[in-house]
């Protein structure tokens, strides 16, 4: 049975919320990066597995025009479902257990990008939270509704987390500094995951005190995380998440956090093949049966993986220890390919976001939706399927995020 969230909860109620001054909604700046010269791709999975060739080119390409879509898609309709139903309890459980021989067992997992929330995107929340008098400032749950039965269907429900919480209140602050409302967390959780990735290059925009407090509010919110941590012991102890009696491993790395210093090393994983091998070897002795590796990398707004993701990716998949890489940051999807047969989804691109001025695909996602089968020789990977998502931006300035197929 999977989490459901049964609620907003208790928040303080805000006579108003601070707006941050009118900032480009860049991620990074565009001449930073490289990107396609024809038009944004979507690159499913191959169903039959077979590598697709190989990207050649500088990661330092000039960058691209601005978009040319209208941010003015057709409106979705809002959820409908209580936001005060019983909250049942949960398949997914990161407490030891002892894993079942039960052979031909298989499970589903849903892995999304970016939850990157702009300031028009918590603006949008708050219009959404005075429209249906919730006892809350921030309500995220209509623009995350039309995913929200592809996402509580699977067993387990991954999303990654790239913006750290600011003090309840606020103030709030988007880019190129994120402090965001902790609404966006039980949200997340009644759209139906599980967890949620944090290491990424903006974990510590708040600071190690927001590194903490991120934690906090999705233990809050029921929510699984892993990449960053608040004591040693808790970076040290693997993430092992029992779904339905397979016992999952889960590894979060990033290259980097903008150059902000990180006060205690071992509260951001920063990636290292080295260190994620050991790691991944650590969650199999710990009785993980597979490994998944969600990995915060690539060059943003280009759909082919850089050099760099290549290296990372072939180095990684060369351990049986590791079942699964997939990764995010680029906010444009990228390829799923076989490694050294092992899948990579290199990039997932935006689960939501307002980059629709930014580069062409920002506003494009996927849910890749990974079956994991209890075989003869072991937990793999039996089938990946890949639904195309696109964020849309409707009269009014609010946002739907829909399956684009």
């Amino acid at each position: 049975m999977k989490r459901v969230w049964a609620g907003i909860g208790a928040v303080v109620v805000l006579a108003g919320v601070p707006i941050a001054a009118s900032l480009p909604r860049a991620h990074h700046p565009p001449a930073a990066v490289s990107v396609d010269a024809g038009p944004p791709t979507r690159d499913p999975a191959s169903p039959d597995g077979q590598p697709v060739a190989t990207p050649t080119g500088s990661p330092t390409a000039s960058p691209t025009a601005s978009p040319t879509a209208s941010p003015t898609a057709s409106p979705t309709a809002s959820p409908t479902a209580s936001p005060t139903a019983a909250l049942p309890s949960s398949s997914i459980s990161s407490l030891p257990s002892t894993p079942t021989a039960d052979q031909d067992q298989s499970v589903t997992i849903a892995l999304t990008g970016d939850v990157l929330i702009h300031d028009t995107v918590w603006q949008a929340a708050h219009r959404a939270a005075q429209r249906s008098h919730e006892r809350t400032a921030f309500d995220f749950r209509p623009m995350l509704a039309p995913i929200r039965s592809i996402i509580s269907g699977a067993d387990l429900a991954i999303c990654h987390l790239e913006t750290p919480m600011a003090e309840r209140g606020g103030p709030y602050s988007s880019y190129p500094v994120f402090g965001v409302p902790e609404e966006i967390a039980p949200a997340l959780a009644w759209t139906g995951y599980d967890a949620c990735s944090t290491a990424s290059n903006h974990s510590v925009d708040q600071g190690y005190d927001g590194v903490v407090r991120t934690l906090d509010v999705l233990d809050q919110a029921g929510l699984a995380h892993t990449g960053t941590y608040r004591s040693p012991v808790e970076a040290g102890t693997p993430e092992i998440l029992d779904v339905n009696g397979i016992r999952v491993g889960w590894l979060s790395y990033t290259f980097g956090t903008n150059g902000i210093p990180v006060e205690k090393p071992w509260s951001v994983n920063l990636i290292d093949p080295d260190r994620i091998l050991r790691d991944a070897r650590a969650a199999r002795k710990q009785g993980a049966e597979a490994v998944l590796v969600a990995l915060h990398w690539g060059d943003e707004y280009s759909h082919d993986p850089s050099a760099y993701q290549l290296d990372v990716a072939r180095r990684l998949t060369q351990s049986p220890d590791i079942t699964l890489v997939y990764g995010h940051h680029a906010h444009v999807t990228q390829p799923s390919r076989r490694v050294n047969g092992t899948w990579v989804v290199y990039g997932l691109g935006n689960l939501i976001a307002d980059q629709h001025d930014v580069a062409p695909g920002t506003m494009d996602g996927r849910i890749v939706t990974v079956t994991l089968t209890r075989t003869p020789a072991g937990v793999a990977v039996t089938d990946l399927d890949s639904t195309p998502t696109r964020i849309d931006v409707l009269p009014g300035g609010d946002f739907r995020v829909r399956p684009a197929s």
